[in-house]
């Protein structure tokens, strides 16, 4: 297979598997198979482009049937994932759109959404969004949770929003008070937990039927708020007494986006097996903290003659040193502490993008870690090593100077030098103007102030206000430092909430919004907007 034939192929597989091929990850597997399309690699990159614009253009029947005609080796379970106790697999995740997701978030979501994917499955989004008042839904996480999802590379078969589907909770309600399984009761809340402690029912559970449908319709116009609780009936002999007659349905005013008047709504306990039945949810992967949850729902599904679902759970994933609570995240926004969602400190899918992680490393960090039980603490430096992995080899070195410190070259330098824009050498190099004095960081003037250093790729000099020449001979030990000269002032937006100010080199002004560069000594920045740079990582 030639190399053009090799881009198609994989851009076409890339498309497919995620709706637009991304030039990033062709080019990777292109030069996997072409290793020697390394020695232009400035060229093949053009290629791959140019495959990748075509393809990208083609409408998505096009590429499934173009695909036909190419061979892959046949895809197996990623290691660390054990492989899927059903299949095809029919998953779902269910965010609540209190707020936008988080790194802590994308776990669930890509364990989902690869058993999906690599059994043939289907994949849902629904956003429980039934809790009016405590966890009001914002409007605009709507489309932004689905959004963020998409950027992981999901393959979404159906984004389902719980309040749209009140009268099917209803329908089973109603169901389960007819044929004697649940009851209304309006019995004080805190003699109701009495009763639960002492393994005793309340008054309420014995009235019959018809009488509990009564109370169940006066729920929507007659009780006050917290006046009554639709309750499933249980084992009043469990252990926990937190399983005793659980709530299904209580009576919330608080203002709702999408339905305003409504007053009765399901807890989560009810309408999450509703919702994974009727749309033929066989795996649930979720977090262990859902023990007690599965037991409550086993009632629904066992009175309504439902099977179950296969369960998986893993252990809980910290992320240390950032906020992960969306109430706190969305107090600091509202305070003015951050400005959104995607804040730069903020631990959020949405300021990971603008600091530029790829979605890629997400993914692979997730599945590294498996379905295991134990808790974890997140470690930022795999998850960046994972993203250093994706664009280290597609990404420009450039320099910077921070709280640069001028001084002057007395001797005669070269007009100008040329720079590797990659150690490997692969991407070309840069010509840099030198003019009669450059910048260094005052960092690195304080440090080696009367000392031989190399300005890298340009002269030894001994540093001071007036630098004399060393010669020019490269020696291991000495160090090396940036400079810039004619320099464009920036800034670099970092996670810990600092601000790196400094002067980027001239060449820096034809990076394009969104492009990813790598500041020697600094590391991997985004540019944001023009000015401004997001740190990513070392």
């Amino acid at each position: 297979m030639d190399i053009e034939e090799s881009c198609r192929k994989h851009a076409l597989k890339n498309a497919a598997d995620y709706g637009k091929a991304d030039a990033r990850f062709v080019i990777g597997k292109v030069l996997g198979e072409h290793p020697d399309a390394k020695a232009d690699y400035k060229k093949t990159s053009a290629l791959v482009d140019a495959v990748v614009n075509a393809v990208n253009a083609l409408p998505a029947a096009e590429v499934a049937r173009e695909l036909e005609g190419f061979v892959f080796e046949k895809k197996t379970q990623r290691e660390g994932l054990p492989p899927s106790p059903i299949s095809p697999a029919i998953t779902r995740i269910a965010p609540n759109p209190s707020g936008m997701l988080h790194i802590g978030h994308a776990r669930a979501i890509v364990l989902n959404d690869e058993y999906a994917r690599t059994t043939n499955g289907k994949f849902f989004v629904r956003l429980e969004d039934t809790d009016p008042k405590t966890k009001k839904p914002l409007p605009e996480a709507y489309e932004r949770i689905p959004r963020d999802i998409k950027w992981l590379g999901c393959n979404i078969a159906e984004i389902v929003v719980q309040s749209d589907r009140l009268e099917t909770y209803y329908e089973y309600a109603r169901r389960l008070l007819e044929e004697g399984n649940a009851f209304v009761c309006d019995c004080p809340i805190e003699e109701m937990h009495s009763l639960k402690e002492q393994g005793k029912a309340c008054p309420c559970r014995a009235r019959p039927p018809a009488e509990q449908l009564a109370r169940w319709e006066r729920m929507f116009d007659g009780y006050p708020e917290g006046g009554a609780v639709m309750r499933v009936k249980t084992d009043y002999a469990h252990e926990n007494a937190s399983i005793r007659d659980w709530p299904a349905f209580r009576i919330v005013t608080g203002e709702h986006p999408r339905k305003p008047g409504a007053r009765v709504w399901p807890l989560y306990n009810f309408a999450c097996p509703i919702d994974d039945h009727l749309f033929g949810i066989n795996l649930v992967i979720r977090g262990k903290e859902h023990e007690l949850n599965a037991v409550k729902q086993a009632f629904v599904y066992d009175y309504l003659n439902w099977p179950q679902p296969t369960f998986l759970e893993y252990g809980l994933v910290k992320v240390p040193g950032l906020l992960s609570h969306k109430s706190e995240i969305l107090e600091g926004i509202r305070s003015g502490e951050y400005s959104g969602w995607d804040d730069v400190r903020l631990p959020t899918l949405a300021a990971l993008r603008r600091r530029g992680i790829q979605p890629q490393a997400i993914r692979n960090y997730m599945l590294s870690l498996g379905v295991k039980r134990v808790d974890s603490q997140l470690d930022w430096n795999k998850l960046y090593h994972a993203n250093k992995d994706l664009i280290d080899a597609s990404t420009q070195r450039r320099f910077f100077v921070e709280d640069p410190v001028c001084v002057k070259l007395a001797f005669d330098a070269p007009a100008s030098v040329e720079l590797s824009n990659h150690p490997s050498g692969a991407l070309g190099k840069r010509s840099v103007a030198v003019a009669s004095e450059v910048f260094v960081s005052r960092r690195d003037f304080d440090a080696f102030h009367g000392k031989t250093v190399r300005l890298k790729d340009l002269a030894n000099v001994v540093l001071s206000e007036n630098c004399e020449s060393a010669g020019n001979e490269i020696v291991q030990s000495m160090p090396k430092l940036q400079w810039v000269s004619h320099g464009t002032p920036v800034r670099i937006l970092k996670p810990d909430g600092t601000i790196a100010s400094g002067l980027v080199e001239p060449s820096c002004s034809a990076l394009k919004i969104g492009e990813v560069v790598q500041f020697e000594r600094v590391g991997y920045c985004r540019l944001d907007s023009p000015g401004e740079y997001w740190f990513g990582h070392e």
